[in-house]
């Protein structure tokens, strides 16, 4: 409920809903993919699914995201098409150029190990990315206090997970400034 509030209350196509639920089934994973991009659609927003090319192409997905460990983005490129291809990166010195996007974290918080990247890091690899167009994402501990930080240092936008799950999603889209 809290989500779609979010998607209905920011710009159409400003929004990018990703699918990423590891404990789920394939069938129950495909089935929420069939209530997200309902919504989706409904709500002129943009549906990623992260690492799963097949459920992808079958919702009709706007976008996939590839972890480090998932297929070559030229391999990803060959099945799902003209779809937007995001990739995630934990070293802005190993930025790809395939990717329509790059995925930097740990920004603001250590996760899984990994000791946080500050703000410095999005500055440095915006300075560095491998192909003129290419979009930079910022994720890992970015609320409704740092977003906006994350897009002054370097960030064409934000993953913000903690804030969209457990904050009040509005404020992030008020934040932003992506509000209708």
């Amino acid at each position: 409920m809290r989500l779609r509030v979010m998607m209905e209350s920011a710009i159409p196509g400003s929004l990018m809903v990703q699918l990423r639920d590891h404990q789920l089934s394939g069938r129950a994973r495909l089935q929420l993919g069939r209530q997200l991009r309902q919504v989706t659609r409904q709500t002129g927003q943009l549906l990623c699914v992260n690492d799963r090319l097949d459920l992808a192409l079958i919702l009709g997905a706007d976008a996939v995201h590839l972890g480090e460990g998932s297929v070559s983005t030229l391999e990803a490129r060959r099945l799902v098409g003209d779809l937007w291809i995001s990739r995630a990166c934990h070293d802005p010195s190993s930025m790809e150029s395939e990717a329509d996007a790059i995925l930097l974290s740990p920004i603001l918080e250590a996760r899984k190990g990994r000791a946080a990247l500050g703000l410095d890091a999005l500055t440095q690899a915006r300075a560095k990315l491998p192909r003129p167009g290419q979009r930079l994402v910022a994720l890992g501990g970015v609320d409704v206090y740092q977003a906006a930080s994350c897009i002054s240092a370097g960030a064409d936008a934000v993953a913000a997970i903690g804030a969209t799950l457990d904050g009040d999603p509005a404020l992030l889209v008020e934040a932003l400034g992506m509000g209708c």
